[in-house]
């Protein structure tokens, strides 16, 4: 699996299962997005705040 922004592959995901996707965080140029669980379909991103991964800020 790689970024859809940057194609990189250092990616920590973080599976929220009562939504059945992904979290994801690119580890090389910061993008944040959710994906399907199973197809890893990408599901996009709002604003920043909407994603759920965690943010450093």
């Amino acid at each position: 699996m790689a970024c859809p922004f940057c194609s990189g592959y250092e990616i920590d995901r973080l599976y929220v299962a009562s939504g059945n996707l992904d979290s994801c965080e690119c580890l090389t140029c910061g993008a944040l997005w959710d994906e399907e669980r199973g197809s890893g379909a990408y599901l996009g991103r709002g604003v920043r705040s909407s994603v759920l991964a965690p943010r450093s800020e």
